[in-house]
């Protein structure tokens, strides 16, 4: 511990997903490492009997330990030259994540620290020199022999894809009779780029000789070229000596002789280049901008803050308000997170801000490279970068400073992880700013009803811009009865006024965008013999056909299979496709409107690098009259010359099954709707509908938040749904259909049971909608309550009951208020 006194042991949690081993560790410091550790560092220590080398993190540091000296083993490693991995706020966030999502600290913390950084544990099994070997069992032998094929050394893992998880029992009884070796090997990835530097050793005592020989020998051409540059330039990278026409060999020979020396420079990835963006300045804020902005920046300088919800609609200029926020907090020497819910919002959001900011601004996702992510949280922990955009994963920059957490599009449920641990980002975000003394603002055009009604009550700051900036109209939105289409012979996906709309904004140069969402061609395949629906055997749902690949995929597990001429039950040749995608409205809209340059965004169309930046590149540039996609495209993206915006299938979203449909069909509706007439008032929007007269339809195409706020936060009221009461999901899970159907009914019964009072509402258990998945059979309870703390605290002492009686194979998924019940 640098300064101050040392401290003699390290609370250490390990980084295995046991929950049996999720507790705190305490581990000796050993001398060597008394003046570098520090809260925070990944370390490797010896963990069980075996004193397996095992990765694990230091939670804090003591002078003190309550176990026994001759029990405690000592440090052995240290990761990452030393520097801490968490933050003190960090640390703190995953105690509470671990708390708040029923999942254990480790899982909080992998979800935390870098992705790819963690060390990999390898074993290997080797036969020794012996030559004596004693007699074995015939399956000793049997993997004996597998061994002796296999080189004479294999990794574990690939013995047990051959015989089983119970090889390791034989290898071990093989290992005590001394005839293999079982070795852990540690693997890790730094993801480094260095850059390499080279000058002379002058402190060499050879030296003089050596330049010398270097001068005289022709043969040593190389080495004298090297040595000349040097002399001059005093020290020189790899690339430079490389150019002068210098090889590897002379560099190795007088590296390994000590005649010179090498320097490397860590060199971070960067993720942009700011050759590609002009520099702008702040606009002249609004009226209603200006009184935002000044609540705003009150709240940076009062001691106790509040979440700010920042309500305003498509257009109305959010994001300049974000922008001159954060330069607020850039002058007070802080740093500022802004959190988008979708990748394919990161690159236009990324492009304002870069142009604003400049080198002080990068970025995050999946879509980069492990390398390129590290390096950008490098960047943070470093001081290199004051702001940071991205999705939820973002949150966890570790900022010495923070003063700002910016939460664009609120509404959205992509800050929910479908992982565990199944955190919400909003919810995180409001703790690590209550934590750090950040102000917190969630902007939304629609924030969902929770949120909004916490702003009614006063617990947030309600700030709202009803007008668009820059003179812009919210467009006119048409509902189109799609009942009265297919009565009068349009069975087309396309309205015949929508289509006509298409073909005027054609003639025009204007742009169009198509919304549906859902990917794919057809929604399911049957055959239309024998009824029977093409379902992927590990998840139990109907796959989805592409027609680009003529194949079938699994949404859920992402499984692929050969399109079937013939049904796989009857043989009949009556496969039938039924249903709508995004990609069959692209064939649609090819085959009505054959002179149209058409792209389509959804998930199949952007799984490359860079992919979401290079549609919508093109879109934006006018490569294209018509752009198809899902909700990657409904919200948050500026296209001046989109003046038409079709949402082909409104009722997809209110027949979820959940009671959450008509607020996320109200919020895609109006999403979509925003895209069209954002800088001229010729905007127009259809929404075609089945349900043309649902409040959730009609208040969208009002754009009337408030109105569709009455009218469902009444009927949550009635319900007992959130706000004014909370669900709580658990999963049953098991590989054994039998086995999972009887631990749910168990677990049933003791819900019950634990009911007398009547307090809570429980419901099932049933087959979840995704009754099996990866090969997992799955059952599913939900319970109502109207206090959530006391229904978290019912489930979980109701859980923990039937796991006693519950074999290891069973697992028990606990999520708080879910978003979805598949």
């Amino acid at each position: 511990m640098k300064g101050g006194r040392k401290m003699k042991f390290a609370r250490v949690i390990v980084g295995m997903n046991n929950p049996e081993t999720d507790r705190v560790f305490d581990y000796r410091i050993p001398e060597k490492f008394e003046d570098i550790a520090i809260q925070g560092m990944r370390v490797i220590v010896p963990f069980g009997k075996k004193n397996t080398k095992t990765e694990g993190y230091i939670l804090s540091l003591s002078n003190v330990s309550e176990i026994s000296q001759e029990k405690l083993k000592d440090l052995l490693e240290i990761l990452d030259e030393g520097k801490p991995i968490f933050t003190p706020a960090m640390l703190r966030l995953a105690e509470w994540m671990k708390d708040k999502y029923f999942c254990t600290l480790n899982q909080c913390l992998q979800a935390i620290m870098p992705s790819g950084i963690r060390t990999k544990s390898v074993w290997y099994a080797s036969l020794t020199d012996r030559k004596d070997i004693p007699k074995c069992g015939k399956m000793e032998q049997t993997v004996l022999d597998a061994l002796a094929d296999m080189g004479g050394a294999a990794e574990l893992t690939e013995m047990e894809k051959i015989f089983g998880r119970g090889c390791k029992s034989i290898l071990q009884q093989l290992q005590k009779k001394n005839i293999i070796s079982l070795k852990q090997r540690l693997l890790r990835s730094d993801f480094k780029i260095e850059k390499r530097f080279f000058s002379i050793n002058f402190n060499a005592t050879l030296l003089e000789n050596a330049m010398k020989k270097a001068q005289q020998d022709k043969r040593l051409q190389g080495q004298k070229m090297l040595f000349d540059l040097l002399l001059e330039k005093g020290e020189c990278s790899m690339e430079e000596i490389k150019g002068k026409g210098i090889n590897d060999s002379p560099v190795k020979t007088l590296l390994a002789k000590g005649m010179i020396q090498e320097r490397r420079e860590e060199k971070k990835r960067a993720v942009f280049s700011l050759d590609d963006y002009e520099k702008t300045s702040p606009f002249h804020p609004t009226s209603q901008q200006a009184n935002a902005l000044a609540v705003i920046e009150k709240q940076l300088i009062i001691p106790v803050k509040k979440p700010i919800l920042l309500h305003g609609i498509t257009g109305s200029g959010k994001t300049e308000i974000y922008m001159q926020s954060i330069a607020k907090v850039l002058a007070m020497g802080k740093q500022a997170v802004v959190l988008v819910p979708e990748i394919s919002l990161t690159p236009q959001m990324m492009e304002r801000f870069i142009s604003r900011f400049g080198a002080a601004v990068s970025i995050t996702h999946s879509r980069l490279s492990a390398g390129e992510r590290l390096d950008q949280w490098k960047k943070a922990r470093e001081g290199e970068v004051s702001v940071i955009i991205g999705p939820r994963s973002a949150l966890f920059m570790p900022f010495s400073n923070l003063g700002m957490i910016i939460v664009d599009e609120v509404h959205e449920n992509s800050y929910i992880s479908d992982i565990t641990p199944k955190y919400d980002a909003r919810e995180a975000a409001k703790k690590l700013a209550e934590d750090t003394g950040a102000v917190l603002i969630m902007g939304s055009a629609t924030p969902d009803l929770v949120t909004y009604h916490k702003a009614t009550m006063r617990e947030y700051l309600l700030l709202e811009l009803t007008e668009r900036t820059g003179g812009g109209f919210l467009p006119q939105m048409h509902i189109v009865d799609m009942r009265k289409e297919l009565e009068e012979g349009n069975r087309s996906s396309f309205s015949r006024v929508l289509q006509q709309e298409i073909a005027k904004n054609l003639e025009k140069g204007e742009q169009t965008m198509l919304f549906l969402n859902r990917r794919g061609f057809a929604t399911f395949v049957s055959c239309r013999s024998c009824g029977h629906v093409m379902r992927c055997r590990d998840c139990n749902i109907s796959y989805t056909y592409h027609a680009k690949e003529n194949a079938l995929m699994c949404h859920y597990c992402g499984k692929t299979v050969e399109n079937p001429k013939t049904c796989p039950v009857c043989g009949s040749k009556y496969i039938r496709y039924f249903g709508t995608g995004t990609q069959k409205i692209e064939d649609e809209a090819r085959r009505l409107f054959p002179k149209a340059k058409i792209l389509r965004m959804d998930l199949d169309t952007t799984s490359g690098k860079g992919s979401h930046n290079r549609i919508l590149e093109a879109f934006r540039h006018g490569q294209a009259d018509i752009l198809v996609g899902t909700q990657m495209i409904a919200k948050g993206h500026d296209f001046p010359n989109v003046s038409l915006v079709g949402i082909m299938a409104a009722d997809t979203s209110l027949n979820t099954g959940s009671f959450y449909a008509s607020e996320n069909t109200f919020q895609l509706i109006t999403q979509a709707g925003g895209r069209a007439g954002r800088v001229n008032d010729t905007g127009r929007v259809y929404v075609q509908t089945y349900q043309p007269k649902h409040y959730a339809i009609t208040h969208a195409a009002k754009q009337d938040y408030k109105g569709f706020y009455g009218e469902e936060i009444l009927l949550r009221y009635m319900m007992g749904y959130p706000p004014f009461g909370a669900f709580f999901s658990v999963l049953v899970s098991g590989q054994n259909a039998q086995e999972t159907v009887l631990a749910s009914e168990g677990l049933g019964r003791l819900f019950q049971e634990g009911n007398q009072d009547g307090n809570f509402f429980v419901m099932g258990p049933v087959a979840a909608v995704l009754s099996k998945f990866r090969g997992e059979f799955r059952q599913r309870i939900l319970i109502q309550g109207k206090e959530e703390e006391a229904l978290a605290q019912f489930v979980v002492r109701i859980v923990e009951k039937a796991k006693k009686n519950t074999k290891k194979e069973i697992y028990f998924n606990l999520t708080p208020n879910p978003m979805n019940i598949v």
